[in-house]
């Protein structure tokens, strides 16, 4: 009869794995401490074998089977970080639900028989977001907001970190070795080594910690060897320990640079983070380290000064990026968003899996177990079942939605007025696009002009006039300007005005920065954005956080996006979406179905796990349900599948929602695979994205060459024109599932209105045609073509 996971969890460890070969007891019971360089628990010698796992970075019905993975390899420990800017959205607001539970962790831990290295910041890193930091760091109306000094003496810094970790260790508190909990030892700062030696901001880091988690606790920092005299302090005080990676250290080097910051006898050899893989960013190739170095490494590590040193493996299980949290590194002007997926070539996949399949290499999960099973002398319980992946099949997606149509429902009750643009952090937004709006007079642009943003956006920035797109500007390229094409404004604009809209995505923010004010905001950077040397004033702006996209009324069928955006364009009423529909963002979203009664399950019987493979597609956001993946950028690779955990799915009807940035795939489709892939961009799929046809999303591009050929022919011409081709579109892309959706109805004639949704005129009905409009998210009637001079259409 197969083990449940508790039964494994409780078999995993026996007396906190002390290591095969210690002997003595030394001091009393329930104490963790130093003593003739040896970590002391309970008044016995023990070797940390520990493992880092990020709660934030797992699905939170999933955190009891990837401890009871970790625990099978054979550690004793957990290492665990504490993302404040998760916990705390906005000052004073707190999170402690879902993937934010940070005391159902805890609690798992402790049942599992595991103990905890407590990493609590401020600072982080950990490729995450900011590295952890708030994003109303950068906002002015918190106080020291784009002024306070980050990781330093700063007391209007420390006056937040206080106010944090007050709030925080009063729920860790209880979880600490001495109180009955896991918690051996707490982290002050983190690799501080890299940005000074302010001894005094650490001193005040320690009494913080002292005053509101324990006054005895054990507290240690963490540096690489070359830095550790400059991110801790000598003597007792501070248990100074060094990270390092298998391949390319020196353990005698590595653990006398650690000792001579120890007092005498108070230096047991510590690896804090020992890397069994490395982070990846978009454009690279995923890594795949050395199975065959990390385990020969392993050995000497555990082997070291008779079995005193103790190690953590960053990481064990890395997990995913889910939402908007991937951090990213700066190099120079090369702006590097981390992938989504944070893998880390780890021993348990992002999947939980073992053997790293879609990566490649010797098998480190089992190796290591193996190591670690002889090296202590323990009889280790048989991992858990791989876990349930399976494939769902091709989704099609049906509906869509051009994004600047949504902005109204993502943003409701109009853009926030400002004089000029401003970041994204000033208007409260964590993360999501930004979408700044302005009115050019009309003959700004009678010749071609000269945009400039004043600096770099923060991180993509994509232009518009009046809905067609202009160009798109990359943080990673030095430029700040673009060219606006010349506008023969007769027909077209709002009145006498053109419309400027300009839309920033951001991505991950740096996460790793010194004392530089908030390292980076998101979204415009300067407020001095210029045309033709002009700067330009009064903007709406509309913060589009993208938390809920559930309730966008979606166009029903490919023909909803193109009839709509073919009329707009022919007609030459204001574009929403541009002349080159296919490069404008847009909602797509599909529909699949899980058979209950067939369905495969995983060990904890939610369903199987799956990939959402985007082979074909650009660049953008994508949820399963609601729940948000994270990005996905298959244009750059490596990463051409998202992790879709079998929590987020559900019996019967599920959803998909791709929000496409750049340029849609032909077949506007998804497949939901058993398999990762992480080896991209494969098959020319960048090549396609990039220079595939022009135009809409109607097949053959047929209203992208009408419109050519009638962009000088009257409002008559055009609007029979139009009339005959959309009645075309309307038949070729229509299944009859779908027609038969269609509802007749007279517009404008008397109840048109009501009936119709967008009939706007005098009460006759234009041409006795039968017509449809998208109506609450369903192609309900044609609209009716406006006549010269009467409203237009509906913006």
């Amino acid at each position: 009869m197969p083990r449940t996971i508790a039964q494994l969890l409780l078999l995993a460890v026996w007396a906190a794995g002390v290591a095969a070969g210690a002997s003595g007891a030394v001091g009393g019971s329930g104490s963790f401490g130093i003593k003739d360089d040896q970590l002391i628990l309970d008044g016995k010698p023990i070797q940390v074998i520990s493992g880092s796992m990020h709660y934030f970075r797992i699905h939170p019905s999933l955190w009891e089977d990837r401890l009871a993975r970790a625990a099978a390899m054979g550690i004793n420990t957990v290492e665990v970080y504490t993302p404040w800017n998760m916990h705390e959205p906005y000052p004073g607001q707190y999170v402690w639900s879902g993937m934010a539970d940070l005391e159902r962790w805890m609690d798992l831990i402790q049942e599992a028989g595991l103990k905890v290295l407590l990493r609590p910041g401020p600072y982080i890193c950990a490729e995450w977001d900011n590295g952890g930091f708030p994003h109303w760091f950068a906002s002015s109306k918190v106080a020291g907001g784009r002024t306070m000094r980050m990781r330093t003496n700063d007391p209007v810094y420390l006056d937040h970190v206080e106010r944090w970790w007050a709030v925080v260790f009063s729920k860790l508190r209880h979880y600490l070795h001495a109180n009955g909990g896991p918690i051996l030892m707490v982290q002050v700062e983190n690799e501080y080594g890299f940005c000074g030696e302010d001894k005094d901001y650490l001193r005040r880091l320690m009494n913080i910690t002292r005053t509101h988690l324990s006054s005895d606790v054990l507290l240690f920092t963490t540096d690489p060897p070359g830095v550790a005299s400059r991110g801790s302090i000598m003597g007792e005080d501070l248990y100074t320990v060094v990270d390092f990676g298998p391949g390319w250290f020196d353990p005698s080097s590595a653990f006398a640079a650690q000792a001579a910051m120890n007092a005498p006898g108070k230096s047991p050899p510590f690896c804090s983070e020992f890397y069994t893989g490395w982070l990846t960013h978009w454009g690279e190739a995923m890594a795949n380290t050395s199975t065959e170095v990390l385990v020969k490494d392993t050995k000497i590590l555990l082997e070291w000064a008779n079995s005193t040193a103790s190690l953590s493996f960053y990481m064990i299980h890395g997990g995913t990026n889910f939402g908007f949290w991937a951090g990213a590194n700066v190099d120079g002007e090369r702006y590097l968003p981390h992938i989504t997926s944070y893998d880390y070539d780890a021993p348990i996949s992002e999947a939980g899996d073992y053997c790293q399949p879609g990566i490649g290499g010797g098998c480190k999960y089992y190796v290591l177990r193996d190591l670690i099973a002889k090296h202590t002398g323990r009889s280790l319980p048989e991992p858990p079942p791989r876990p349930a992946i399976r494939s769902y099949g091709r989704v099609d997606l049906k509906d869509s939605l051009p994004l600047m149509e949504a902005v109204p429902a993502l943003f409701s009750g109009g853009g926030i007025r400002a004089e000029v643009p401003d970041i994204m952090e000033e208007y409260g937004q964590r993360w999501g696009l930004i979408l700044y709006r302005t009115q050019l007079p009309a003959k700004a642009l009678d010749k071609d002009g000269a945009l400039d943003l004043g600096s770099v956006p923060h991180d993509y920035a994509t232009v518009f006039v009046d809905g067609e797109l202009a160009g798109r500007l990359d943080r990673s390229e030095p430029a700040t300007n673009l060219t606006l094409p010349a506008r023969h404004t007769q027909g077209k604009g709002k009145g006498n005005h053109i419309q400027l809209d300009i839309l920033v995505e951001a991505m991950g923010r740096q996460n790793f920065g010194c004392d530089t004010g908030n390292w980076d905001w998101k979204g415009l950077t300067s407020q001095n954005v210029t045309l033709n040397g002009k700067r330009l004033r009064v903007w709406e702006v509309f913060p589009l956080q993208l938390d809920d996209v559930s309730d966008l009324a979606y166009a029903s069928g490919r023909s909803g996006d193109a009839l709509l955006s073919a009329a707009r364009r022919l007609l030459a009423a204001p574009a929403v979406v541009g002349a080159r529909n296919a490069d404008a963002p847009a909602f797509f979203r599909g529909t699949f179905e899980v058979d209950a009664a067939n369905a495969v399950r995983g060990p904890s019987g939610h369903l199987a796990d799956t990939y959402l493979a985007l082979h074909s597609w650009s660049k953008g956001i994508a949820w399963v349900n609601g729940f948000n993946l994270g990005w996905y950028w298959p244009r750059l690779g490596p990463q051409m599948t998202l992790y879709v955990p079998g929590p987020v799915l559900r019996e019967g009807s599920n959803e998909v929602v791709l929000l496409e940035l750049e340029r849609p795939a032909h077949d506007e489709a998804v497949v939901l695979d058993d398999k990762p892939d992480f080896w991209g961009p494969s098959g020319g799929s960048a090549a396609a994205a990039n220079n595939g046809p022009q135009g809409s999303f109607d097949e053959g591009n047929m209203d992208y060459k009408l419109a050519k050929e009638l962009d000088h022919a009257t409002w008559d011409v055009r609007r029979a024109a139009v009339t005959k081709h959309l009645e075309l579109l309307y038949q070729a892309s229509q299944s009859q599932s779908e027609r038969t959706k269609v509802e007749q109805c007279e517009c404008c004639s008397g109840s048109g209105e009501r009936e119709c949704g967008w009939c706007h005129g005098t009460g006759k009905r234009h041409d006795g045609r039968r017509c449809a409009v998208l109506q609450r998210g369903r192609l309900r009637a044609l609209p009716c073509l406006p006549r010269h001079g009467e409203n237009s259409w509906p913006g």
